[in-house]
């Protein structure tokens, strides 16, 4: 996250480290914010914030995003053993895996833009965008429910993309999503131990795929995804499975950050 906004990488590298020298109140305060979503999630409030508001103000809503979409892009990547970055030669002849990388590419490139640029879209046309799949996954409108991000716009812009995944271009049955974000919301590590550590798997394939997916993704097996295939799931499920895992794992930080209510896009 700190090397995506502009940091150098050797310098990050000693941020996380903590041995890097004159360290800033705003790098100590990400940092200390990125190791809470990582490690903690679960225990995280919009208190977590106020650091970053004292000396970013209304960036600190820039900063809950990005942490968001990390969450979201590692995760797949993990999931599906595939680089985040391009796709492996030898895999792109599969239909489904070149779907998962030109999906992967335009997150990449619309989601993750951090350059400087001026974002155009005001808040009350964001609202207007959002309207149509907000009404459809939740059969109600928008409302006030998003008044709080009225100086940060894009973030209703990228809860309207993380929406319209679901309900517009998922192949998952929409009880496979909503067992996908029950299992992450009761499995977000609150300390350490639950982040690194190891234990009991549940014995569902879905639910043990959002169990590994959402306290170390980088530990996916192929009997995972062979327990999957077995309960039915083709390449094309399995790929809408690890997205429904990492939205549930990027909403579930957004929300907890941001003070928003987890039903805006829980089932």
């Amino acid at each position: 996250m700190l090397q995506a906004a502009g940091g150098d990488a050797f310098r990050v590298a000693k941020l996380l480290e903590g041995t890097a020298e004159n360290t800033t109140p705003l790098e100590f305060a990400l940092i200390e914010l990125v190791k809470k979503a990582h490690y903690k999630p679960a225990m995280m409030t919009p208190r977590d914030l106020d650091p970053i508001h004292e000396h970013s103000g209304d960036g600190a809503l820039d900063y809950v995003q990005v942490i968001g979409l990390f969450h979201f892009i590692n995760r797949i990547a993990d999931l599906l053993q595939v680089s985040p970055e391009a796709l492996p030669e030898s895999l792109r002849r599969f239909e489904p895996l070149r779907r998962f990388g030109v999906r992967v590419g335009s997150f990449v490139v619309a989601r993750m833009d951090l350059s400087n640029r001026q974002y155009s879209t005001t808040y009350e046309q964001a609202l207007q965008n959002i309207t149509p799949v907000f009404n459809q996954a939740t059969g109600e409108n928008p409302g006030e429910a998003l008044s709080g991000l009225k100086k940060r716009p894009r973030l209703i812009e990228a809860f309207q993309i993380m929406l319209e995944e679901r309900e517009l271009r998922s192949s998952l049955d929409r009880e496979i999503i909503k067992k996908v974000q029950q299992t992450v919301e009761a499995v977000l590590p609150e300390d350490r131990d639950e982040a690194e550590g190891f234990h009991s798997r549940p014995e569902n394939p879905v639910e043990a795929f959002a169990f590994i997916g959402t306290r170390y993704a980088h530990r996916i097996t192929g009997d995972v995804i062979s327990a999957l295939k077995s309960d039915g799931f083709d390449d094309t499920g399995i790929m809408d499975l690890a997205i429904a895992v990492a939205d549930a794992n990027q909403w579930a930080r957004v929300h907890r950050l941001l003070g928003l209510k987890p039903e805006l896009f829980y089932l």
